[in-house]
């Protein structure tokens, strides 16, 4: 079974009904996959309403939500997980693409706000449009039926986090610029 994850709070702008609509489609195909959903409830939408919205898809034995978890918890969900899915309608550096990097997961996301800076097509994950269900079913398929290809490309993103985006990377960038200044 590949197991997927997505940490976000629960708002629409982060692509969480998109991303449930993507999980139906698989499920109708008989693929073997879990998602891992890990983050707060939001005043727009509850534990409850999302739990709703997974038995209205009758998703209730593909995806987990597991609210906040932080420290031990949060690195036990990156451990479990093949690859990391954050299809956001309006991001602009989202951090946790970071993590998944570190984690040596392949991401799939959108291609929106700095997001193609990070996540580099079938190098390092998949860029879909927003809003696009079936192109998001596509890109899942495509790490479900080839999991040596989610490895390579989790390997690759590590290697991108290590060459761009460590605490030292980030001070040798800064120092630079404020040489120049």
């Amino acid at each position: 079974m590949f197991h997927f994850l997505t940490i976000s709070n629960l708002n629409a702008s982060k692509g969480i009904f998109v991303l449930l609509d993507a999980c139906a489609l698989l499920k109708d195909e008989g693929l073997s996959f879990h998602l891992h959903v890990v983050g707060a409830e939001t005043a727009e939408i509850s534990g409850e309403w999302f739990s709703k919205e997974l038995c209205q898809r009758s998703l209730q034995n593909h995806v987990t939500y597991h609210g906040r978890q932080y420290n031990q918890d949060k690195e036990n969900r990156f451990s479990e997980a093949a690859a990391l899915v954050h299809p956001t309608l309006n991001d602009c550096f989202p951090l946790v693409l970071l993590e998944a990097m570190q984690h040596s997961l392949p991401i799939i996301s959108t291609p929106v706000g700095a997001i193609p800076d990070m996540v580099r097509e079938e190098e390092n994950g998949f860029l879909v449009p927003e809003n696009d269900p079936a192109a998001l079913a596509e890109a899942m398929r495509k790490l479900i039926e080839h999991p040596q290809l989610a490895r390579d490309m989790g390997r690759r993103g590590y290697s991108r986090f290590m060459e761009n985006h460590t605490s030292n990377r980030f001070e040798t960038n800064l120092l630079e610029i404020l040489k120049n200044i």
